[in-house]
């Protein structure tokens, strides 16, 4: 048996997370289901991050142990597929030493963030998007300004969600910008790791900051240290995992 690394697209409304959980269909769930049903035996599967309940994905990266060696890395793509819901497509493969690491041998992640600056809604869009109204457009360059404040190497306990035991809390966040397009802003967050609900806390708070709700600055809210002194903590379903970095990258067979 050989250990190959998949990589995924999935829509994350659809499922209560990408761990196994009691309380609901996992994305690593109906992975595993589609391995078993295609292979007769149900395998190992590890993910590169445990992405909560309404989080998207366009670059997931899980490795799964106990497929067949005669099953062809550029195949496993469509074997697993055609068994799997048509909210979750394996998007490419690649065989891997045993000991990679989905999670751990990782360089960095990069998130997307989606906010609709229009008076309403858009019920085409609001399941990948949340609706932010304003009187007047948000200044994009603004928001850019007060993003690129969080860059840097940091501790962002600030803005780790309640419930994590999470102890080293420093990270490098690489690049944090806001661009809009149209009635879209698209907040971008790369960074060598993530706390929980980091990047959702990092969005409102520039919200927040921009709006005048929190009076202090980003420095102060960085080394406060507690989560009572950031900002909101946006709805999960406009969050997307676009990338995960890894060096070397894995030799990917498309189908």
């Amino acid at each position: 048996m050989e250990r190959r690394a998949l990589k995924l697209r999935y829509v994350g409304t659809e499922f209560c997370g990408w761990q196994v959980q009691k309380n609901g269909v996992s994305v690593q769930s109906v992975l595993q289901d589609a391995a078993e049903a295609a292979f007769g035996s149900r395998p190992t599967v590890t993910g590169c991050s445990r992405t909560d309940a309404g989080v998207h994905a366009k670059g997931f990266v899980c490795v799964m142990d106990g497929i067949p060696e005669s099953v062809p890395t550029d195949r496993l793509p469509d074997a697993l597929n055609a068994r799997l819901p048509a909210s979750v497509v394996v998007t490419a493969a690649a065989k891997v030493d045993p000991d990679f690491h989905p999670r751990y041998d990782a360089k960095g992640k990069e998130y997307r963030y989606t906010v609709r600056n229009r008076r309403f809604p858009d019920p085409f869009t609001s399941d990948y998007s949340v609706c932010v109204p304003t009187r007047e457009p948000l200044d994009a360059d603004a928001l850019n300004a007060l993003c690129g404040q969080f860059t840097g190497t940091h501790d962002f306990r600030s803005f780790m969600a309640s419930g994590s035991d999470v102890e080293d809390t420093v990270r490098t966040v690489y690049d944090f910008s806001c661009t809009r397009n149209g009635d879209e802003l698209i907040f971008s967050v790369s960074a060598d790791g993530f706390l929980y609900n980091m990047v959702r806390i990092l969005v409102g708070t520039v919200l927040d900051l921009n709006a005048g709700v929190l009076k202090r600055t980003p420095g102060e809210i960085l080394s406060a240290c507690d989560r009572a002194a950031a900002g909101r903590t946006m709805p999960a379903k406009a969050l997307t995992l676009e990338t995960v970095f890894y060096d070397p990258e894995p030799a990917w067979e498309e189908p």
